[in-house]
């Protein structure tokens, strides 16, 4: 059992149970920001199970729901539902959401209709960093596919990351509720860590020596990333007031 199944049976644990939680908040508040935000966790947990379902040999749909959640659409998404939270004019939250809803449609039906050359999937005992540097021998070379990761991931982590920065420097310029600044901070960091362990796989395709750690990096990221916004989440709405019981309306 390698590091790589360990970290991404974590990941997707506790991005499953997250998602759980944020849901269950929206249900109880309401609030679009938290629909969206439990919708990226989700895909976060579907990146996750799709990695070490991978473990235990090739599955076609585990590769491309893998490669479409991890890949392309969680940042975009989990971004979108910052901009829920922080824009002044919803039309325009609403509008984008629509845009990544549509390009999150486009691109599932583009990953299920690619030819996928299951040859090349020869992972030995170590699936997550065969993953890491070999999945674009299994996918065709487009440039939908040279362009598109990096524009949404770039979208979502900006709008993630510098909504976090932007509301904890909000809340210390006020001086209020200091467990939202260090909340939006652990958020900021979670946001982060995937792109640098992206940032470090990009650097060992051109400096062999970070290969055989690059792999270990990325996926170890990632994991992190989920813990240190489910840590942020949890500081940044710690004392928030609780919502009201559902009164049961009378009949008469």
């Amino acid at each position: 059992m390698s590091l790589n199944f360990i970290i991404g049976f974590l990941t997707a644990v506790v991005s499953g149970v997250f998602a759980a939680l944020v849901l269950n908040r929206y249900r109880l508040r309401g609030g679009t920001h938290l629909l969206v935000w439990g919708l990226g966790l989700g895909l976060y947990f579907i990146g996750g199970l799709t990695e070490t379902w991978l473990n235990f040999g090739w599955n076609a749909l585990a590769f491309r729901l893998w490669y479409w959640s991890g890949a392309l659409m969680v940042a975009p998404v989990l971004g979108q539902g910052t901009l829920h939270l922080l824009v002044r004019k919803p039309y325009i939250a609403d509008i984008l959401s629509i845009v990544v809803g549509i390009v999150a449609f486009v691109s599932l039906v583009w990953m299920l209709s690619l030819p996928l050359d299951a040859s090349k999937f020869i992972p030995g005992a170590d699936v997550g960093k065969f993953l890491t540097e070999s999945y674009r021998a299994i996918l065709p070379d487009t440039p939908v596919r040279r362009i598109l990761p990096p524009v949404l991931n770039a979208y979502g982590t900006i709008l993630l990351v510098g909504g976090a920065v932007y509301s904890a420097y909000l809340f210390l310029r006020k001086q209020i509720l200091p467990n939202r600044v260090i909340g939006n901070i652990f958020i900021a960091m979670g946001g982060l860590l995937p792109a640098l362990g992206g940032a470090i796989i990009k650097l060992a395709e051109t400096t062999p020596a970070l290969s055989e750690v690059g792999s270990a990096l990325k996926y170890l990221g990632i994991f992190l990333g989920v813990v240190f916004l489910f840590i942020g989440f949890q500081l940044a709405t710690m004392g928030a007031p609780q919502p009201r019981p559902r009164v049961a309306k009378s009949a008469v």
